[in-house]
């Protein structure tokens, strides 16, 4: 039976601190700190008047602003606003700069190695894109309890009806649980393209939360990864309020099994952009 220490809880605000160039770099999660085969996470802190540049080389990178900054993230040979929620997804190949500039820029970075092709399933791989929360979709589920933005997930289409992610290298998202809100109980495995499963790791931002494996629970402060081993079975629910927290699957190719009875399903549906708009499902096949 699984239990509470099967996974890894890192309070990234007390992780060891390296200075780097840009700032501070914090390992939160990684092959040899956690057993994540395909996922290494860092916490970069970059210092005020500083830059982060990216160099994606064969792997594929997301970078995540985790709170309000004042900045610049250069990408394509654009500049775009460094504000909180914005980003970048890399594809090998491609690079990018983070530069800080009335304050210093709290960063989330992921890498994840390239996935095999029965992974992309079709998929070509890419290019990247920059990202920020107004050009993602929001999604709420059918209880109201949760509403969730991806920033990287093949499965989601954006307004104008293309692709938001051009590959299963990773599933990523910010996600917003009100008081009382939650997830089912729950678990994840490997399917045949991927037989070890995915990475699977929380990050809290806002807010308190508790995670429960089987009768054991701990509470979560902010800035808080949770890794979860494929198969561990888990749930993650808001606790004295609000809860902010960023989730990750790498690479995007595992089966969910859920273990609670949910009495309103798990449809998740794109937010409407007006009022009289018919909500729309999600298909998250």
């Amino acid at each position: 039976m699984a239990t509470i220490n099967d996974i890894s809880i890192i309070d990234s605000n007390t992780a060891e601190a390296r200075q780097v160039e840009s700032g501070t770099e914090r390992t939160l999660c990684s092959p040899a700190l956690c057993g994540s085969k395909n996922l290494s996470v860092y916490r970069r802190t970059i210092s005020q008047g500083g830059r982060l540049d990216v160099q994606a080389g064969n792997d594929y990178h997301l970078l995540y602003v985790m709170a309000p900054a004042h900045g610049v993230v250069h990408y394509g040979n654009k500049a775009h606003e460094a504000e909180e929620g914005a980003g970048v997804l890399l594809t090998p190949g491609e690079a990018a700069r983070f530069d800080a500039s009335g304050s210093a820029m709290e960063v989330l970075h992921m890498v994840v190695p390239k996935p095999p092709a029965a992974v992309e399933a079709g998929l070509p791989g890419g290019p990247g894109y920059f990202f920020n929360r107004k050009s993602l979709r929001a999604l709420s589920d059918a209880s109201g309890g949760r509403v969730r933005r991806f920033c990287a997930e093949s499965s989601v289409k954006l307004k104008n009806g293309s692709r938001l992610t051009s590959t299963n290298a990773i599933q990523a998202g910010e996600m917003h649980y009100v008081e009382g809100g939650g997830s089912p109980y729950h678990a994840h495995s490997g399917t045949d393209a991927n037989p070890d499963g995915a990475a699977h790791c929380y990050m809290t931002f806002k807010g308190r939360g508790v995670v429960e494996v089987e009768n054991e629970s701990r509470e979560l402060e902010p800035g808080t990864l949770v890794y979860f081993p494929p198969g561990v079975p888990h749930r993650l629910r808001s606790h004295g309020g609000p809860l902010d927290y960023f989730e990750i699957q790498a690479w995007r190719s595992f089966k969910t099994t859920v273990l609670s009875e949910e009495p309103l399903g798990l449809r998740w549906y794109y937010e409407p952009e007006s009022p009289n708009e018919e909500r729309v499902e999600w298909n998250q096949s």
